[in-house]
C-alpha cells in the first residue's frame, strides 16, 4: 500500500516537471504584448556599424550582449534539464530504497511463517502419532463404572425403602 502511493507520488511529481519544461516557455509569451513590439518573435537585425543610423526603433544590442542573452537561456534551459534529471534520479534512488526494504521485509515474514508453519505441521505429525499409538479407550471403564454405581444405587434404595417400612 505504501510502495503503491510512493510511486503514484513520484509519477505526479515527473508529470509536473515535465508540464513545467514544455509549457513554461510559452507562459512567457502569453502575456500582453509589448508596446512598442520591440519583443516581436519575427523581429527584425540589423548589423550596424558604429556611428549608423538604425533603421527602425528597437533595442540594440552589441554582439557580446546579444552572445550573453543567447548563451544565458541556453544554460537556463541546461540547468533546468539537468535539474529535472537530478531529481527524477533522486525520487527513484528513493523509491528504489525504499522497494527493496519492503521487499527485504516481505520475505523475511515469509520465511518466519513458513518456519512456523513447518513447526506446526511437525507438532501436528507428533501428536497424530501419539493418538495412534494409544487410542485413550476408556469404553471398558465407563461400562464398569456404571454397573458399580447402579448395583451401589440399587443397593442404597433397598435399604431406604427397608427402614421407611420399619
Amino acid at each position: 500500500m505504501i510502495c503503491s502511493g510512493l510511486i503514484m507520488w513520484s509519477k505526479s511529481v515527473v508529470t509536473f516537471l515535465i508540464y513545467l519544461l514544455v509549457f513554461m516557455p510559452y507562459a512567457a509569451y502569453a502575456g500582453e504584448a509589448d508596446p512598442d513590439d520591440s519583443l516581436n518573435i519575427n523581429g527584425k537585425v540589423t548589423a550596424l556599424g558604429q556611428g549608423e543610423k538604425a533603421p527602425y526603433q528597437g533595442i540594440l544590442f552589441d554582439i557580446q550582449a546579444a552572445t550573453k542573452l543567447k548563451l544565458d537561456r541556453e544554460f537556463t534551459q541546461k540547468k533546468f534539464e539537468l535539474q529535472l534529471d537530478f531529481e527524477k534520479k533522486k525520487i527513484s534512488a528513493d523509491l528504489t530504497l525504499k522497494l527493496d526494504t519492503l521487499k527485504m521485509q516481505h520475505d523475511t515474514l515469509k520465511s518466519k511463517t513458513d518456519a512456523l508453519l513447518v513447526i506446526k505441521n511437525d507438532e501436528i505429525n507428533r501428536l497424530q502419532e501419539l493418538v495412534k499409538e494409544d487410542p485413550n479407550d476408556y469404553n471398558n471403564w465407563f461400562f464398569a463404572g456404571g454397573v458399580l454405581v447402579g448395583v451401589l444405587l440399587s443397593i442404597g434404595i433397598f435399604y431406604a425403602a427397608v427402614e421407611i417400612k420399619e
